[in-house]
């Protein structure tokens, strides 16, 4: 039926539907990824890769297109650069049906971003690969879907970043989460007023962007509470870490000296039985309250 139908579409029009509709324009870039084989191998269909910042090749091994993703973009600001490549690996291997992704390819500028259709061909161990469109600059879906997961003050990631990232916790080893409330934060909205105390969260924010590491990431939860999701750490290391940013916001300005502001931390171990993003964060806002009520300035575990 549907080789008669295209034959006489191309009858009616006079043309060929393949090299005068379909890949007529270079830019069309359809690839085949054989998945029965070891390595997964990948076969250029048509298109000029060039067009899309990659060099031109008849086949390749699928795993090594990994190398021309760039994975510092504002996606992965959201979903975890350290984990970014992992993600698009994992979400092929389970591909079951067709998936659209957006592939940012490194550029020397700025990323060429790439929204690529994967499918997988009923019947045979094949998974058709179609550059749907290619974006010179970031796609509005992006920065949208960025701007969704990061808190509109302070820049950091949100409450709902938060549980996206603990819902896609694999590992749970060595993993921590920090509930952080300022202490006496409605000082300095009394004497200074909320202008001031709004730039005291983006200067704390700041702090921690500063002090920035790979296995610490950082959230604002709402007002004048924050949360701190870490992992390669244990008990010991989690509680220095915790005393030390204590000290830090306690010292951060002349303001904070003045006024006596400070820092209570709840911790939360995290475990593959203890997981649950409502458990944490009510088991870090109980353990964050009984700090508080040791006074300002306390930390505490929960075991």
């Amino acid at each position: 039926m549907k080789k008669r139908l295209l034959e006489r579409v191309e009858s009616k029009f006079n043309l060929n539907v393949l090299n005068d509709l379909i890949f007529v324009d270079d830019r069309q870039i359809y690839f085949v990824i054989e998945t029965h084989v070891k390595p997964n191998m990948c076969h250029l269909i048509s298109g000029d890769l060039s067009k899309i910042g990659l060099p031109n090749f008849d086949e390749i091994e699928a795993s090594k297109l990994l190398d021309f993703v760039e994975p510092d973009n504002l996606l992965a600001e959201v979903e975890g650069k350290h984990t970014f490549l992992q993600k698009i690996r994992e979400k092929f291997t389970n591909l079951k049906d067709e998936i659209f992704l957006y592939i940012p390819i490194k550029n020397d500028l700025k990323p060429i971003w790439l929204y690529v259709s994967f499918k997988r061909i009923e019947g045979q161990a094949l998974v058709l690969g179609q550059v749907v469109r290619i974006y010179h600059e970031t796609p509005v879906n992006i920065i949208h879907y960025q701007k969704t997961y990061q808190d509109s003050l302070t820049r950091l990631f949100s409450r709902e970043t938060l549980k996206m990232h603990i819902d896609y916790l694999q590992n749970t080893r060595g993993s921590y989460l920090l509930y952080l409330d300022i202490d006496d934060f409605k000082s300095i909205n009394d004497k200074y007023g909320h202008q001031a105390g709004d730039q005291f969260l983006i200067d704390i924010a700041n702090f921690f962007i500063s002090k920035w590491e790979h296995n610490v990431l950082y959230y604002r939860l709402g007002g004048d509470e924050f949360a701190m999701y870490c992992y390669e750490h244990d008990d010991d290391s989690i509680v220095k870490r915790a005393n030390n940013l204590v000290e830090d916001i306690e010292n951060l300005n002349n303001m904070t000296k003045e006024l006596g502001v400070s820092l209570s931390v709840g911790i939360v171990k995290i475990t593959d039985e203890n997981r649950d993003y409502h458990r944490l964060l009510n088991l870090g806002d109980k353990c964050m309250y009984e700090s508080k009520q040791k006074g300002k300035g306390n930390v505490t575990l929960y075991v």
